[in-house]
């Protein structure tokens, strides 16, 4: 119990880190349009999955922001090292997060079923 509670705060803390850093520290147009929706930890702390979607705009795609996460990943790790109060930081694995997407779907299905 006590290790679920460490670990949902460390999920927490990257989650807010990553937040400011794509936002504020990085200057890139692209990247600044992500929004971090979750973190994921595995339990010894070594991989952090990093679910992101974004906010259109015009000529910013999945696939673009992925390209720019992928490019960016040692440095973003680096300046989150530099934030965080660990021996390690874990490595980071950006997964674009499909639950809005599906949300929708599933709205479309209800909508279509109600009528």
């Amino acid at each position: 119990m006590a290790n679920n509670k460490i670990k949902g705060r460390k999920e927490s803390t990257i989650l807010r880190e990553l937040t400011m850093i794509l936002e504020r520290e990085l200057k890139n147009d692209v990247l600044s349009a992500v929004s971090i929706a979750e973190v994921r930890l595995t339990n010894d702390s070594e991989i952090a999955k990093v679910f992101w979607s974004f906010l259109p705009i015009k000529g910013i795609t999945k696939e673009l922001i992925q390209n720019e996460l992928d490019t960016n990943i040692k440095l973003i790790r680096m300046k989150l090292s530099k934030k965080l109060d660990t021996r390690t930081v874990p490595e980071l694995k950006f997964e674009y997060d499909t639950s809005l997407e599906n949300a929708n779907r599933i709205e479309e299905i209800l909508k279509k079923v109600k009528n």
